[in-house]
């Protein structure tokens, strides 16, 4: 019974210490949450009328052909417009190319046949960093494809890439949203919506309840280094496919031992 004691209380530190820059917080404040996700799309994209019709988290794309991919948010306004947002701590998992390759995913997700090339919806990919990964001191970076020929007249393919810097915190309504993004106390936040939500996981023994759970679940299946329950099912399904460990470890921003460890314990090693 002690040993349950002093569990739980590492639990609940480990809780005290979390930030919605850490993905299982993220996730879980925002599970369901469509007016969290409002927000943060509303100030991000400056568009303060936008509506989520529809979202979903640690939404799982497979790909039958290479790669896959676990969102950490799907997301789809009322324009039509898809999302994929991303909480991003290492800058390793911010590099061009993993942008561009959930992008890819993005409109995989879209694409259905007969479907014609001009009703594609628009796609936003946005990573929302722990560092500025441009060193450039900007609160956003946009990624935009242009045509040189035509003095960098923006190629209309209705695809963006967005970076947020959440070390930028000033006194706008972005700025405000970062400090968020970075507090692990909600009484410090600035936004109602999101102190509610973090002090509902944090203080609200229900709420605490559940994120033990979570992190209970997490570590029964030795991932206790941060590796989600649907990023487990991609590590899986590549080790029954004998995929290269070092590919599946890049692929799933997992470390090498974990997936080794992971494929051992699954009776998928090779």
């Amino acid at each position: 019974m002690e040993q349950v004691a002093v569990h739980r209380k590492d639990f609940l530190e480990a809780i005290g210490r979390l930030r919605l820059l850490d993905d299982t917080f993220f996730h879980s404040c925002f599970e369901g949450r469509a007016d969290c996700m409002e927000l943060l799309l509303r100030v991000v994209l400056k568009k303060p009328f936008l509506i989520v019709t529809e979202m979903h988290t640690q939404e799982d794309v497979p790909n039958l052909y290479g790669r896959e991919v676990c969102f950490d948010v799907f997301a789809r306004d009322d324009d039509g417009t898809e999302y994929n947002i991303e909480v991003q701590r290492s800058d390793e998992g911010a590099v061009p190319q993993r942008a561009r390759f959930h992008a890819s995913m993005l409109d995989t997700m879209s694409i259905e046949k007969g479907k014609k090339w001009k009703d594609f919806p628009p796609t936003t990919v946005i990573f929302i960093t722990e560092n500025d990964v441009y060193d450039a001191g900007e609160p956003l970076y946009h990624a935009e494809r242009t045509i040189r020929e035509l003095a960098h007249k923006r190629f209309e393919d209705e695809s963006e890439i967005i970076y947020v810097n959440a070390t930028f915190q000033d006194d706008s309504e972005l700025g405000w949203l970062l400090h968020d993004f970075n507090c692990t106390n909600p009484e410090e936040m600035h936004y109602k919506l999101l102190a509610d939500r973090a002090s509902f996981f944090k203080s609200n023994e229900h709420g605490v309840s559940t994120m033990c759970k979570i992190m209970e679940e997490i570590e029964k299946n030795g991932v206790a280094k941060g590796v989600a329950e649907t990023t487990l099912k991609i590590i899986k399904r590549q080790l029954k496919r004998k995929e290269d460990y070092a590919q599946i470890a890049e692929d799933t921003d997992t470390p090498v031992d974990e997936v080794i460890r992971i494929a051992k314990e699954n009776g998928l090693a090779y």
